[in-house]
């Protein structure tokens, strides 16, 4: 059985039907349109040229014999002028352009000129006043009046002003009107006009490769600009990212623009993206600086010189002057090379992984580059433009994708290197945690009589703060709370120390188990210190208490004042005072990441407010201090009391 579909099932595939049929209608057309232009368009190549500028050279019989002859070129219009120049041409009127709707038919030519046939002016491209200023070029067709061309001999004069520096190969020359350039030709109207609208709709399928490149240039950038984020330490992925970006943006938006009527070809945004454009040659070298270490000072000097020729070259071009074509040919090849041959130098003494595929790519790119550079003064472009099948495919280009995209390769191994020794550095920092976590445990302890809350809040994996509660023999209890400079791994081990040698010193008087702490980490704090605070609670009520640089603890909301010594691993010969104090209440201890916690606004959370919430519990101090913004390690030791936390309780 065959099922007929339903009005509407396959939308899709019909209007694929329809855009194949209006595909192979404008093949068609052009075809025809093509034969048709053969048999009936005069192309008018043989020219001569004066600069200056007078009204009088657009008469037909005005002689110019004079005048130095010149060869219409198709890839620089008239060739390389300066202000205002007059081309005169004399041509050939074929019999069966009598009574014909006619028209001339004008390749991309830059930038303001005037158009006169007989005599009489047909077409202008721009506006002459208050000065001369036009679009980017593009293919025009301007109708002659009927009855003009009455003779079997006619003539045209093209009046054209053009700045120094060129414009068809810059960035807004890479779209598809310079695809198909031509001598000014004459010929039926319907098929001049019909010939000039499909010049750029296959100069945009000749240079769709270039746009390719640029689609793949902006991939790249937000491949490298999703490792950065992920890397945000990792330059190198910001840097690619960037030149990757401003390869391929400039292009695209450099077309689009080309092809407005309303944006000028010499104002101010033309004048960025130009650039923007050189200034993509600076991000390769700050790449390359990160990437080479040892390098990195000259390869930055590089890119300060690379930027600085991209505003030179933006000034030059707005100014019209040649240097930009200069600036813009030296920069590309010449301004690079030394610079790239170091880093490749850099590269291949590098062991690390893919160092030799991105000098290898960067070694290619290098050389096309400088063999466009002396290609770019032949007359003719052959050694580095492939034409495969309709597209056209230059070189330069495939060597700064394939560096781009390889680059991209090895940093993604070695993200994903370093992604699995971040995993394994993960690994350990939890096993590390948790050891912390049972040595802090260890001495939690709650002898009778004495109630205690304790909090700890590493600001990483792993903090510098500790604490230690011992009940002793005599049904006294030993407290000490303290900071290691500094956080992570390093000051964690410092925090394993102290507690290991806490192991059987505990049985002593505050100051004495404070200097004996001192004695045992001289030499081990690489240049930081440790502050401690040690007291020890009798049960009648008496607490015997000594202080190394900590901030003293509260007793029911109140500081106590105490004297102080110098920090732990600062000086072998330190002596600690004790204080001794008679009391039933609550005794506080707490770090400094409690005081110096800092909000978004900047503000410290302040002894103000840590004597505002001392009477208590240590896990609500702690909690305030966190939601307040945590910035290092917060630690909150309280001790009671049984009987007063217990009324409390209830």
């Amino acid at each position: 059985m065959v099922s007929i579909p339903r009005p509407g099932v396959y939308p899709s595939r019909r209007r694929q039907h329809r855009m194949l049929k209006t595909a192979l209608l404008v093949l068609s057309m052009a075809a025809a349109v093509t034969c048709q232009a053969q048999n009936q368009v005069v192309a008018i190549t043989n020219w001569r040229m004066h600069p200056g500028d007078n009204p009088a050279w657009a008469s037909p019989h005005f002689n110019d014999s004079q005048w130095a002859g010149i060869p219409f070129d198709r890839a620089n219009s008239f060739g390389p002028a300066t202000g205002t120049r007059w081309y005169r041409a004399d041509f050939q009127v074929p019999p069966d352009f009598a009574g014909q709707d006619l028209a001339v038919g004008m390749g991309p030519l830059e930038e303001v000129y005037d158009v006169y046939i007989d005599g009489v002016l047909v077409g202008r491209y721009g506006s002459w006043q208050p000065s001369p200023r036009a679009p980017f070029p593009r293919h025009k067709a301007y109708p002659i009046p009927a009855g003009l061309l009455k003779g079997p001999v006619g003539h045209i004069a093209i009046r054209q002003w053009r700045a120094a520096s060129g414009l068809f190969w810059l960035t807004f020359g890479l779209y598809g009107d310079f695809a198909f350039g031509h001598a000014p030709e004459i010929g039926s109207r319907t098929t001049v006009e019909a010939q000039e609208k499909l010049h750029p709709a296959a100069g945009a399928i000749r240079y769709a490769a270039r746009d390719l490149k640029s689609v793949l240039f902006l991939f790249a950038a937000v491949i490298s600009f999703v490792l950065f984020s992920t890397q945000w330490r990792k330059a190198e992925y910001f840097y690619l990212g960037l030149f990757s970006i401003l390869r391929g943006a400039p292009v695209l938006v450099g077309s689009a623009l080309a092809t407005s009527e309303s944006v000028m070809a010499r104002s101010w945004l033309p004048v960025l993206i130009f650039g923007l454009s050189i200034l993509a040659d600076a991000f390769p070298l700050l790449f390359l600086a990160a990437l080479c270490p040892r390098i990195r000072r000259i390869l930055q000097v590089g890119a300060v010189l690379m930027a600085l020729f991209a505003v030179v070259a933006g000034y030059s071009f707005a100014r019209g002057s040649y240097d930009a074509t200069l600036l813009w040919q030296f920069g590309h090849s010449w301004g690079l090379a030394p610079f790239e041959l170091i880093a490749i130098l850099a590269l291949l003494l590098d062991r690390s992984r893919g160092s030799l595929a991105i000098a290898f790519c960067l070694l290619l790119n290098a050389a096309a580059w400088a063999v466009w550079a002396v290609e770019f003064w032949l007359p003719r472009s052959i050694l580095l433009t492939l034409t495969l099948g309709p597209f056209l495919v230059d070189l330069p280009s495939v060597t700064s994708i394939l560096f781009v995209f390889v680059t991209l390769f090895v940093l993604y191994l070695r993200y994903r290197d370093e992604q699995a020794r971040h995993m394994a550095l993960d690994q350990d920092m939890a096993a590390a945690r948790r050891m912390q976590e049972h040595l802090l445990r260890a001495g939690e302890d709650h002898p009778p009589g004495f109630a205690i809350d304790a909090v700890y809040r590493p600001a990483r994996e792993v903090g510098g703060d500790f604490y230690r509660t011992v009940p002793l023999e005599d049904g006294s209890l030993l407290v000490i709370l303290g900071d290691v400079s500094g956080k992570g791994l390093d000051a964690a081990m410092l925090v394993a120390v102290i507690l290991g040698s806490l192991a059987n010193e505990t049985n002593r008087t505050p100051a004495s188990l404070l200097a004996y702490l001192n004695k045992a980490v001289i030499g081990r704090t690489a240049g930081g210190f440790i502050t401690a605070c040690c007291a020890r609670f009798y049960p009648g009520g008496r607490v015997l208490l000594a202080n190394a640089g900590q901030i003293s603890p509260y007793l029911d909301g109140r500081e106590l004042q105490l004297e102080n010594g110098f920090p732990l691993g600062v000086t072998e010969q330190a002596t600690y005072a004790e204080s001794e104090i008679q009391t039933g209440g609550r005794l506080t201890f707490l770090s400094d990441g409690v005081v110096e916690a800092r909000n978004p606004a900047g503000e410290l959370f302040g002894f103000e407010r840590v004597a505002a919430l001392a009477g208590n519990r240590a896990t609500e101090i702690a909690a305030a201090a966190q939601r307040w913004g945590q910035e290092d390690d917060i630690t909150v030791l309280s001790v009671a009391r049984a009987p007063r936390v217990e009324a409390v309780s209830a």
